[in-house]
């Protein structure tokens, strides 16, 4: 039988009715003190959430039983408040036995207090309903005190459980009882204890999903006298909007580091950038922005992206080093982002190592013969223009090469098997040079720049004559070919690049015109002949 129930049937009808109307606060007792009845204005004074069980009058007014029918008691409420009270006490003897009403009055102080404590009530109420959060607001023991129209929507399965003065622990309680509760809760227990725990902090912020899909935001702040105010925020779009962007990030099919803007460490990585780079994600989790950069471009690249006051569009080929140890050229976009005060750097890395070396074989293209790949002749004169720069050209030596006997290969055996020659002899060539600079110059010339040592002229000479000694096998057919080489060395034979290579040329001739197949140093008389000839 309920409390109300067992009130009825002590109670006629027609008295329940007058002190539930009656303007003072009511208690009925029974024979020894229990309280079997309390009004509404009872339950609001003695802030009680619900009908009394088990209550003495004693628990509420420590003077009882009163000397008299009518005095001024300290009376104690629920929340620990004490104050005077004028109180009217009335007996009866009843078909269950001998009851005693207790009618309450405050005093006028407390009736103000109590008027303006119900309109600051009706105004937080109000407040709180024009909210378009969940709210809900608890005393210093967890318990209900106020909630709005949306809170008790969001909890269907405890809505017609909330009455002011329960507990929260015991509405979490009814809720996981219920089997309706909305949130996904795999160990009851456990979720009992870490949710009380989180709620009893002075400030609690936890994103959870609900079962239908949706996503909550809990905040829960402790006021100063102790009890707490909770809103539920519906963040469901927010993280439908996050996941979006996630799954753009995570399939950029480029590259993309999210990072600390103050620290440049990597905080987030897409599949795309462990492809590229050949890391784990936890060892590039572990990483700065600049570690994968070449050692000496590494702090350069940090500086640029620490003072970085704006978004930067890449221009700027950078070294960088993946897990297999090869270098990667990249270019790298970046975005500043704030999240509140935090700096965030979001970088998208363009790998740009084809292009890289295309342009540089291009480049090299240009300066190399195509069917040797040695220097061309553009390429030869560069390089003898520079080397005579330095030290006003001491030590410096032009040889020019001409093959003897190669014009019947080509008329014998046609211009492929020509060309299969021109590889040899450049393959020869560069074995005789001993390092120094082999160049075709067009057809079967070919030129060596020599440069610090001389002295080894002879030497060099000797060596790539003799590298034709052996015959070179066509379509299975030997052919024996020769060389003839002129030699001019600077400044005695010149001091520019055009006039060595003249007087190297001359000399050349001089060879071929002494019976081919060896080597000739230009005349230093010759050269002066030529010079005045030239002043006159």
């Amino acid at each position: 039988m309920n409390l109300k129930a067992r009130w009825e049937k002590m109670l006629d009808a027609e008295i329940v009715a007058f002190l539930e109307a009656c303007p003072m606060a009511a208690l009925v007792l029974d024979a020894v003190g229990t309280i079997v009845f309390a009004n509404a204005r009872a339950l609001e004074l003695f802030i009680l959430s619900d009908a009394p069980r088990d209550l003495s009058v004693s628990d509420l007014i420590p003077d009882w039983p009163l000397s008299g029918a009518a005095s001024q008691p300290l009376l104690v409420t629920g929340a620990g408040h004490r104050r005077d009270c004028r109180v009217n006490v009335m007996t009866w003897l009843s078909a269950s036995g001998r009851l005693t009403a207790v009618l309450i009055e405050p005093g006028s102080e407390d009736r103000h207090a109590a008027m303006a404590a119900r309109e600051a009530n009706l105004r937080l109420r109000y407040v709180i309903e024009m909210l378009p959060e969940a709210v809900c607001v608890f005393d210093a023991s967890d318990r209900y005190v106020l909630w709005n129209e949306k809170y008790a929507e969001l909890y269907p399965d405890i809505a017609d459980h909330l009455k002011p003065g329960i507990a929260f622990e015991d509405i979490l309680k009814i809720s996981l009882a219920s089997g309706r509760m909305p949130e996904v809760v795999e160990d009851k227990d456990m979720w009992l204890k870490q949710r009380m725990r989180k709620f009893r902090q002075p400030v609690s912020q936890e994103e959870q999903q609900l079962q239908d899909g949706r996503w909550l935001r809990h905040d829960d702040r402790r006021t100063p006298d102790g009890g707490a105010i909770g809103m539920r925020i519906d963040i469901s779009e927010l993280k439908q909007r996050e996941e979006r962007l996630r799954q753009l990030f995570d399939a950029n099919p480029m590259p993309m580091l999210l990072c600390d803007g103050s620290n440049l460490q990597i905080l987030q990585v897409n599949r795309a950038a462990i492809d590229f780079y050949g890391f784990s994600k936890a060892t590039l989790l572990s990483r700065r922005a600049c570690d994968m950069h070449a050692e000496s471009e590494a702090d350069r690249f940090a500086d640029g992206l620490l003072e970085l006051e704006g978004d930067c569009e890449a221009r700027t080929v950078w070294r960088q080093r993946v897990a297999d140890g090869s270098e990667r050229h990249v270019l790298v976009y970046v975005r500043l982002l704030h999240e509140g005060l935090e700096r965030r750097l979001l970088l998208t890395i363009a790998d740009v190592s084809d292009r890289i070396l295309a342009e540089a074989e291009a480049n090299r293209l240009a300066r190399h013969d195509m069917l040797t790949g040695l220097p061309n002749r553009m390429c030869f004169y560069k390089a003898l223009d520079d080397t005579l720069k330095i030290d006003n050209g001491s030590g410096v030596a032009v040889f020019c090469l001409d093959l003897d006997g190669f014009k019947p290969v080509n008329d014998t055996f046609g211009h492929a098997a020509g060309d299969e020659v021109l590889k040899m002899v450049a393959e020869r060539l560069r074995g005789a040079a001993r390092g120094h600079m082999v160049a075709r110059l067009g057809g079967d010339e070919f030129a060596i720049l020599m440069t610090g040592k001389v002295d080894d002229v002879a030497d060099v000479a000797k060596g790539c004559i003799a590298a034709f000694k052996s015959s070179f096998r066509i379509a299975g057919t030997t052919v024996d070919i020769g060389i003839s080489i002129g030699v001019s060395v600077a400044p005695e034979n010149g001091e520019n690049g055009e006039v060595l290579i003249q007087e190297a040329d001359r000399a050349l001739y001089r060879a071929k015109a002494n019976g081919r197949n060896t080597w000739r140093t230009a005349s230093s008389d010759h050269r002066q002949q030529t010079v005045l000839g030239r002043m006159r």
